[in-house]
């Protein structure tokens, strides 16, 4: 199959300094020249949480350095579909494990990294540290596109953002706005 993904439902996707993310790995030698990684692709075939419902997302290290991921969903999706009349906003996010010790399944992750609305005809992209008790705090912006076809995010954040750990883990997940229950999330590992 022409552009091999690797793809295992419901494992938590690692990308470590060998095989995968190489090259992730090699950013930390100043003079590397940027090169692109493989992408490591999640799916999510169940409709399970509406309009943010995760099909697919992707993460790969962009020729750029950067990291770049691709958040699909199964229908259309705008700005102001993330605004909220009451409660919290929507949001989708990237969810990091950076200690190489990290448990997914019993820990929260150390960073996030997010897209939100800023108004009903802009997102905001962010990155996020999550390890203190209360709610996350900003770190580092991150730049946000939306594909001609309005279903899919790209989020673009730099290493340094999330520490530029030699290995991590992820997940994303995507939170329908004004609703503070786990059923309005949608996750996907």
């Amino acid at each position: 199959m022409a552009g091999h993904r690797r793809r295992r439902k419901g494992a938590w996707r690692l990308l470590t300094a060998s095989g995968v993310a190489a090259a992730i790995a090699a950013l930390v030698v100043s003079a590397a020249p940027a090169a692109t990684s493989k992408t490591i692709v999640i799916t999510d075939a169940r409709e399970d949480v509406g309009p943010l419902d995760l099909r697919r997302v992707s993460l790969q290290r962009a020729s750029d350095g950067r990291l770049r991921a691709a958040l699909s969903f199964t229908q259309k999706l705008t700005p102001k579909a993330l605004l909220a009349g009451l409660g919290p906003p929507g949001s989708a996010c990237i969810r990091i494990w950076t200690r190489a010790d990290a448990d997914p399944r019993a820990t929260r992750p150390d960073r996030l990294a997010c897209v939100t609305a800023r108004s009903d005809e802009e997102f905001r992209g962010g990155v996020y540290d999550a390890t203190g008790a209360g709610l996350p705090e900003r770190m580092a912006g991150a730049s946000v596109k939306i594909t001609a076809s309005r279903t899919t995010i790209v989020l673009r954040f730099t290493q340094s953002s999330i520490g530029r750990p030699q290995r991590f883990r992820f997940a994303a997940e995507a939170t329908r706005p004004g609703c503070q229950r786990a059923t309005c999330i949608d996750v996907a590992r």
